[in-house]
Formats: structure tokens, C-alpha cells, sequence
């Protein structure tokens, strides 16, 4: 008999849940719905997820959220593996863009920096003096030169044509007029190849020289630019103000990309609120309308606007902890801008009460609907 009188008010109780599950709410079970409803006096004390939440459903859209810095936080991680040497931001801490968050060691790339730079000066010289051409300098020495061998050649002629009179009479041999005419030839040959060098000094670099010139000239400063960014990824840099979020790492220990992220950033100057409304609520909201932010225990925590609404519908993935709650139901990203308060911090779950208003398409659609019924 004990067990009979256990058993019946169970069951009451069971069945009083499982028929209010069709009252179109979200977020909390349909058993504490009904013990807020029936406490409505409580409204004014405060406007929550707490008491009176039914009377709530006719002009707001409540729905589960969570705090995230504006734009959705930022993770920072190095491109490359490598052991930490030092780590000049902390959890908690203001920093500003272009802000050195952390170095890996970098030696090497130094180095290759250095070289790759040394090397883009000296073909940046050479194509300097190709295009600048001869000093006057050089030119007066090139000349001189030419002048030098000229006078050469020309003894040299006057010698082998002195050996040829005396060999036609007899009085020399041969092979000493064959020497001295061979030593003529060679000295003409000078004087034209100091000739040469003189005109071309005084024409300048052709321009296929000048082009490899410049060619070299690129790929070395490409070089220099390899090695710059590789020096560059050893360094973490903030890309905007922000604060971070998120610092594990500590100088010493190798840092592998799989590990996760070194730091992650957030704007807190503001916040966004990134409620996931239910499909049947989701052409309810529009850009614009006002929100309010609670926590679980129905405190009102901040004040905020709509200020996007997702173009496609995706999967739950705020758990609401709530036995109620469908996990495979349709949802929509509703995001809430908030101002800067000490009440709301990032990955805090909340509950977002969103004035509702109809789209124009369901606006568009209720006014055609009586038409289209007669």
C-alpha cells in the first residue's frame, strides 16, 4: 500500500510536465515554467529567466547565450615550431597593435637576414656602376694606356721593318727577323684591345648587362625579403588593441603548433552577446531591437541592442544544462551588442530577452494571408 501511495502522485506529476511541454517555451523546463507563470506578481521584482517567464513570451524571444569580446575573440599562435624565449604579455593585460606578444628563439634566421642583406648591397653597387658607367678617372687611365700602347706598337713595327732590311742583306738571320715581326703584331694587337676598352668605357654598359644587373639585384632583395619574414615569424604580434585572454606558455618551454594557441585576444571595450534562438522564433527578431541580459537566476545583467542576424540556420551548441531542451533542433545566431560591464565576462553563459517584431517577409505574409484564404 505505501508503495501504491508513492506511486500516484509521481505519476500526476509526470503527466502534468508532459503536457506542458507544448507551450512553445525554450531554454528552462516546462515543469518550472509553469511554477513561475502562476507566481506573476513576482514580474515586477525582476525581469528574467525567473519568475513570470510566460508572460514574457508574447513580446520578447528569450533564448540562451554567451559573452564573447566584439568581433568574436582572436587566437594568435606562431607559424612555425620552436623554443619560447621570452613571453612580454599576461593574461589580463592591455596591449596595443603591432605590440611584441612573444619571441622563438632566432639565431639562425638572424643571421640569414644579415647575409641576405649583405648580399642585396653589393649587386645593388654593381648595378650602380654599371649604370653610372667610367669615372673620369678611369677613363683618363684607359686613355693613357691606349696612348702606351700605340708607342709600342708602333717601335715594335720600326724594329721588325730594321730586322727585314738587315735580313734581305744578308747580315741577319731569319728566325730574328721571324721574332721581331711576331713582337710587332703583338704590340698592334694591344693597341687595339686598349682601343677597345676605351671606346667601351666611353659608350657605357650595354643594355644586356644592365638587365642581368638588374635581375640579380631583384633576387637578392627577394632573398633578403625570405629572410626578413622568417625572422618576422619568430616574433607574436597583436593585431589591434585588445586584451588578452589567454597566456599558458612560459619562456623555455618548445612550442608546437598542435599545442593550440600561444595567446588569445579580445576587444573588451564593448561585447557581443551570441544568443542561438530557435527555429520557430527565428523570424521574430530584427536588427535594431532592444535586449536584455540575464543570468541563470533571472538578475539582470546589461542592456544591449541586435546588431546582426545569421543569414542560415546551424546546430545547437550552447548547452543550456536543461532536460527540456532538443538537442537536434534548427537554430539561428542572434548577435547582441553590449557596452563594456564588470557584470559580463567572455564565455559567461547568459539569457537574452530580445523584444519581439515581425520581418517584412512575415509581415508581407500575414497581410496576404487573408487574401489568399477567401
Amino acid at each position: 500500500m505505501r508503495s501504491a501511495r508513492l506511486t500516484l502522485p509521481l505519476v500526476a506529476l509526470l503527466g502534468a510536465g508532459t503536457s506542458s511541454l507544448g507551450c512553445g517555451l525554450h531554454g528552462k523546463p516546462a515543469v518550472e515554467r509553469e511554477e513561475r507563470a502562476a507566481t506573476p506578481a513576482a514580474h515586477g521584482a525582476q525581469d528574467g529567466p525567473g519568475p513570470a517567464r510566460a508572460h514574457l513570451e508574447a513580446d520578447r524571444v528569450v533564448a540562451p547565450g554567451v559573452v564573447e569580446p566584439w568581433g568574436d575573440a582572436i587566437a594568435l599562435s606562431a607559424q612555425e615550431p620552436g623554443w619560447i624565449v621570452r613571453v612580454l604579455a599576461i593574461e589580463g593585460q592591455e596591449v596595443e597593435g603591432g605590440q611584441v606578444l612573444a619571441h622563438l628563439e632566432d639565431t639562425s634566421q638572424r643571421h640569414a637576414v644579415v647575409l641576405a642583406r649583405a648580399d642585396l648591397e653589393e649587386t645593388a653597387a654593381a648595378l650602380a656602376k654599371l649604370e653610372n658607367g667610367a669615372t673620369a678617372e678611369e677613363l683618363r687611365e684607359a686613355r693613357a694606356q691606349r696612348a702606351a700602347a700605340v708607342v709600342r706598337a708602333r717601335l715594335a713595327r720600326a724594329e721588325a721593318d730594321r730586322v727585314a732590311r738587315i735580313r734581305d742583306g744578308g747580315a741577319a738571320p731569319e728566325a730574328e727577323a721571324d721574332r721581331a715581326d711576331a713582337e710587332a703584331r703583338s704590340a698592334a694587337a694591344l693597341a687595339e684591345v686598349a682601343e677597345a676598352r676605351v671606346r667601351a668605357m666611353e659608350r657605357g654598359a650595354r643594355p644586356e648587362d644592365r638587365a642581368s644587373a638588374r635581375a640579380r639585384l631583384s633576387a637578392t632583395r627577394a632573398r633578403l625579403d625570405l629572410a626578413e619574414a622568417a625572422l618576422r615569424r619568430r616574433s607574436i604580434v597583436a593585431p589591434g588593441k585588445a586584451t588578452v585572454l589567454l597566456s599558458r606558455f612560459h619562456p623555455g618551454e618548445f612550442f608546437e603548433v598542435s599545442r593550440g594557441p600561444l595567446f588569445v585576444l579580445g576587444d573588451l571595450s564593448r561585447l557581443q552577446i551570441r544568443l542561438e534562438v530557435d527555429e520557430i522564433d527565428a523570424g521574430a527578431l530584427q536588427v535594431g531591437a532592444p535586449c536584455t541580459l540575464h543570468s541563470d537566476a533571472g538578475e539582470l545583467l546589461a542592456r544591449g541592442t541586435v546588431v546582426r542576424l545569421a543569414p542560415r540556420m546551424g546546430r545547437r551548441s550552447l548547452p543550456t544544462e536543461s532536460p527540456t531542451d532538443r538537442t537536434d533542433v534548427r537554430v539561428r545566431e542572434v548577435f547582441v551588442e553590449v557596452g563594456a560591464s564588470p557584470a559580463l565576462i567572455p564565455g559567461q553563459r547568459v539569457w537574452g530577452h530580445a523584444a519581439r517584431g515581425a520581418s517584412t517577409a512575415l509581415q508581407l505574409h500575414r497581410e496576404a494571408a487573408p487574401a489568399d484564404r477567401r
